[in-house]
């Protein structure tokens, strides 16, 4: 959608980069889905036969999540990051745990005091897995991508969305980069490392806006914005706002599904 705030649908949009045929060529399909979960994440991503899942929406998703691997035929997940643990990332972990293999988890260390927090340690001792907890970078290889799992700098910290783990993704020419539901401090620790623009961004804290997202959103300078949404949790105008002003196009999952496809040069977004 074009115009978050009036509602209206942009249902394609294909971003064309420059680059030799033969890099074209060489690059098969990453797809990268966002699931209608309302406010909260559930990222799906696939690439020559390769899986993974960024935070598992809330509780009642796990169905919905289930059916979605089951119609795309996911039987195995590469990895499952869980950026940070709050009820709306890791609501439906201990399903998908259950019902699916996953190489490896990587999520924060801390403890949260909800209930989807003790079925996601329950389900990690009743299956014996033990999540990683990265405190520097770790780059992972996800078929012909590059992605880098950034977590916090810090071992604690006041607001349990700063423990946000965040994640950039290049393809080829196309940049993404999942940046969970970073609050001030967590953005500013990233600004810090002076990233470079992105051409996806998935917005931060369902479009809340905080003393950094304007120079947040400005430097990362994203063609394509997705945030996650719903009615009864909407993303702050202001947000919205300035995203279009820097000629971004903004997708909200309150519309449905967002997927995202490229062969590493074009970059084509439908809902």
């Amino acid at each position: 959608m074009r115009k978050l705030l009036t509602m209206t649908l942009l249902p394609l949009l294909l971003l064309t980069g420059c680059a030799s045929p033969a890099l074209e060529a060489s690059m098969p399909e990453l797809r990268v889905t966002f699931l209608d979960v309302g406010a909260a994440d559930c990222i799906v991503l696939q690439t020559d036969g390769h899986a993974a899942m960024i935070d598992t929406g809330n509780q009642g998703d796990a169905q919905y999540i289930l059916d979605f691997l089951d119609a795309e035929g996911i039987e195995k997940l590469d990895f499952l990051l869980l950026t940070h643990l709050d009820k709306d990332h890791i609501g439906a972990a201990d399903v998908v745990m259950e019902s699916i293999s996953i190489d490896t988890i990587y999520a924060p260390d801390y403890v949260k005091g909800n209930k989807q927090y003790d079925q996601y340690i329950a389900a990690l001792d009743a299956l014996g897995i033990v999540p990683e907890h990265p405190t520097q970078p770790v780059e992972l290889s996800f078929g012909a991508s590059a992605l880098t799992l950034l977590p916090g700098k810090k071992a604690v910290y006041e607001q349990s969305n700063d423990y946000s783990i965040l994640a950039h993704l290049a393809y080829g020419q196309i940049t993404f980069l999942f940046a969970g539901d970073a609050e001030a401090e967590r953005l500013g620790e990233y600004l810090d490392t002076s990233p470079q623009p992105v051409d996806v961004l998935k917005v931060p804290h369902h479009g809340r806006k905080n003393a950094l997202s304007e120079k947040f959103f400005t430097v990362m300078s994203p063609r394509v914005a997705v945030i996650t949404c719903e009615k009864k949790e909407m993303p702050d105008a202001a947000v919205v706002s300035f995203l279009q002003s820097l000629d971004a196009e903004v997708y909200g999952t309150i519309d449905g599904m967002v997927t995202l496809t490229t062969d590493g040069i074009h970059l084509t977004v439908s809902q």
